[in-house]
């Protein structure tokens, strides 16, 4: 009889470590902040022009965002809402997953697509990977790496479609060298920056052109026009302004494209791009507030599409006016050895690219947030040090004026740089809806 019952009792214990694990769990909320820490060195080590950075956070948030929402019912898919986006595979209710790790499957899948140089992806993969083998069940942790990278194949196929690829290898911009057109400036005197960026698909916006800004001032040799007024604005700002105004236009660089020259060595400056910039600011805040995995999935998402789009309608101005940069004006009526503070970017002037962005993030940070306080580390380490800032808002006015003390915009690009980032943020806020209530 005592034979039989430990024969009973062993059977069920076969049976139930046979029975699939069908729960949920989540082991790191904090694991999007890393994922997005891994792009980040990603792209500095491409060296790749800032909206193609872009491009790479946008999907990857995507990708990570889209992974997490059938397990939050609270929460909306961005199928519907984005152009030409569908709804991508749904996981299995009766399997257990790993929510977290599904997340990370879902954005490195999608990453280390997109990048050129996916060794620095791949690697940090496989570091998350085993140790989340070691803290999961068999099933649980396979069911969760085969759904993630499922949604993230989803997310790289609808990338494939945004035109990026046929907008590869088009002819280079023809530079006008008419009074008052770009032209390439020092030291590099480098191709222009993706002419054709406004022909990639946006993700919420109706089209490139659909935010419209009056025009840049008319060029001018006369010392009484408006041109040669704002012109001197910003030879004067740099050629008396102290030591924290430099500081300033050097924290927000953001340029990934510097070089820096030694005889006849060229060694290209590491620097974040503007869309890790704002996308380290919220990985900051969203740690300090301990958001939760969904809440950073949400954020990620929101603000890399809205910066995404930023980029677009900002290049399709720039090389609709093809606007000379203060360098080139200043050279010409002013001083011919004057150089700017930080290294003029290699496409046309108005708007700010800066202004867009920041304004953009900061209008969707604020109605995420509201007036919070931070300080931003994003460029540490970089050597940067830290900066503190009472809101969103503040920081990114900083951002703008940091061109003028840079010496490569002029006031006017900066002014309606920042109205078009206004009017993007607010059109992506009423538009994109991640939440049912």
């Amino acid at each position: 009889m005592k034979s039989s019952h430990l024969f009973y009792f062993a059977v069920l214990s076969i049976a139930a470590c046979s029975k699939p694990n069908t729960g949920k769990v989540i082991l790191n909320n904090n694991i999007l902040s890393e994922c997005n820490a891994a792009v980040q060195n990603a792209v500095v080590v491409d060296h790749v022009s800032a909206p193609v950075g872009g491009r790479r956070y946008f999907y990857a948030s995507i990708a990570a965002y889209e992974s997490l929402v059938p397990f939050f019912k609270e929460y909306n898919s961005l199928s519907g809402q984005m152009h030409g986006f569908v709804s991508p595979p749904k996981p299995d209710t009766a399997r257990g997953y790993c929510l977290d790790l599904i997340a990370l499957c879902a954005h490195t899948y999608a990453s280390q697509k997109l990048v050129y140089k996916e060794d620095s992806i791949i690697n940090f993969r496989t570091r998350k990977l085993d140790w989340y083998k070691s803290q999961l069940p068999k099933d649980q942790y396979q069911n969760s790496i085969n759904y993630g990278d499922s949604v993230g194949a989803a997310i790289v196929a609808w990338a494939k479609k945004d035109s990026f690829l046929q907008t590869r290898g088009k002819d280079f911009y023809l530079v006008k060298h008419e009074p008052g057109k770009w032209e390439p400036t020092l030291p590099e005197f480098g191709d222009a920056v993706e002419p054709n960026w406004n022909k990639v698909r946006t993700s919420v916006v109706p089209a490139a052109s659909y935010i419209k800004i009056p025009d840049p001032e008319k060029y001018s040799t006369n010392k009484n026009s408006r041109f040669y007024n704002i012109t001197k604005q910003v030879y004067e700002q740099n050629k008396t302004q102290d030591s924290s105004f430099l500081t300033i236009a050097k924290y927000w660089d953001d340029n990934p494209n510097t070089f820096i020259h030694y005889g006849h060595a060229t060694i290209n400056q590491l620097k974040v791009s503007p869309t890790g910039h704002w996308l380290g600011i919220f990985s900051h805040v969203a740690r300090q507030k301990k958001y939760s995995l969904i809440q950073t999935a949400e954020g990620f998402a929101r603000l890399s599409a809205v910066i995404f789009d930023a980029f677009i309608v900002c290049w399709d101005t720039k090389y609709r006016t093809e606007y000379l940069r203060p360098e080139t004006a200043i050279r010409r009526l002013i001083d011919s050895s004057w150089v700017p503070p930080i290294q003029t970017p290699a496409f046309p002037e108005y708007p700010s690219g800066h202004s867009v962005v920041s304004s953009s993030a900061a209008t969707l940070l604020t109605s995420m947030f509201g007036n919070y306080a931070f300080i931003d580390s994003t460029e540490m380490e970089f050597g940067l040090g830290v900066r503190k800032f009472n809101n969103f808002r503040e920081a990114a006015n900083e951002a703008c004026m940091s061109r003028l003390y840079g010496g490569i915009h002029f006031i006017d690009a900066i002014e309606n740089g920042k109205i078009m980032g206004n009017q993007l943020g607010e059109y992506h806020i009423q538009k994109v809806k991640t939440r049912k209530n």
